[in-house]
């Protein structure tokens, strides 16, 4: 039998930060946004935040849900569930609901893990 992997479901695509960009500043969204290349500021959103394998994200993060194969560098806070693929690196402060690391995740910094009952 194969386990599947928990990732939070994945709702429509609502915009994509491609490979190569750079962008440095606040970023407040509704749905989900899948970054792959460079931002430093700060995020916000009460939805789902995907960061690709090249992606990174430096600064502040506070977002609902969170899926990451790139980078992680600053204060993070993910309200419910955050999942590190096997090629996540980060160095941050992390605040989650829920963690979930995949074999191969690096995790450099203080973690908080709330649990499922708090928010």
């Amino acid at each position: 039998m194969i386990r599947k992997k928990s990732t939070p479901s994945r709702p429509p695509l609502a915009a994509l930060m491609g490979a190569g960009a750079h962008y440095e500043g606040d970023l407040r969204f509704d749905g989900r946004v899948r970054v792959d290349g460079h931002f430093s500021g700060r995020i916000y959103s009460e939805d789902l935040l995907e960061v690709g394998r090249e992606g990174i994200i430096e600064g502040e993060a506070d977002v609902r849900r969170a899926v990451v194969a790139g980078e992680l560098r600053g204060k993070i806070r993910v309200r419910e569930h955050l999942v590190l693929e096997s090629t996540a690196k980060v160095e941050a402060v992390l605040d989650v609901g829920v963690l979930e690391v995949l074999p191969g995740a690096r995790i450099r910094g203080e973690v908080r893990v709330r649990g499922e009952e708090e928010s």
